[in-house]
C-alpha cells in the first residue's frame, strides 16, 4: 500500500535537494494551493499520508482512514476504552496536526456508502 506514497515522497526529497528544476509537477514544497486527499488509506497509511502533507506544508488535507489495527499508539488505555480505537487514533490525529499548525475538524460520508465514514479535515494556518 505505501510503495506509491513512499516512492512520491522519496521524489520530493530529491526535489528538495535541488536535483530536479522548479517546473517540475511533483515539487509542491510551500504551495499555499496544494491540497492532499487520500480515502480509505489503511492502517498507518493515512498517518503517512498526514505526515507528508505536513512536511511539505499541505495548505490543506482531507483523510477517510481505515483498517485502524496499531494506529491508536499514545493514547491513554482510558480513551481507547471510552472511544475505541478508531476515534482515539483520529483524536491523536487531530493534535499532531494541530501541533504543526493545521486547524483540524471532523466530517463523514453517510454510513450507507461505508461504514468507515469519518474525514479528517485540516487547513494550514498561517
Amino acid at each position: 500500500y505505501s510503495s506509491g506514497l513512499e516512492k512520491f515522497a522519496s521524489q520530493q526529497r530529491k526535489d528538495e535537494d535541488g536535483s530536479c528544476d522548479d517546473s517540475d509537477s511533483t515539487n509542491v514544497q510551500n504551495n499555499d494551493a496544494t491540497i492532499i486527499i487520500s480515502t480509505h488509506a489503511c492502517g498507518s497509511l493515512t498517518d503517512m499520508v498526514l505526515e507528508y502533507a505536513m512536511d511539505v506544508e499541505s495548505a490543506s488535507v482531507a483523510v477517510m482512514p481505515c483498517c485502524y489495527t496499531g494506529t491508536d499508539s499514545g493514547v491513554p488505555y482510558g480513551v481507547r476504552r471510552m472511544l475505541g480505537v478508531g476515534l482515539s487514533a483520529d483524536v491523536r490525529r487531530s493534535f499532531t496536526l494541530q501541533d504543526r499548525g493545521y486547524l483540524v475538524d471532523f466530517a463523514a460520508v453517510p454510513r450507507a456508502i461505508t461504514p468507515m465514514n469519518r474525514i479528517v479535515v485540516a487547513e494550514r494556518r498561517k
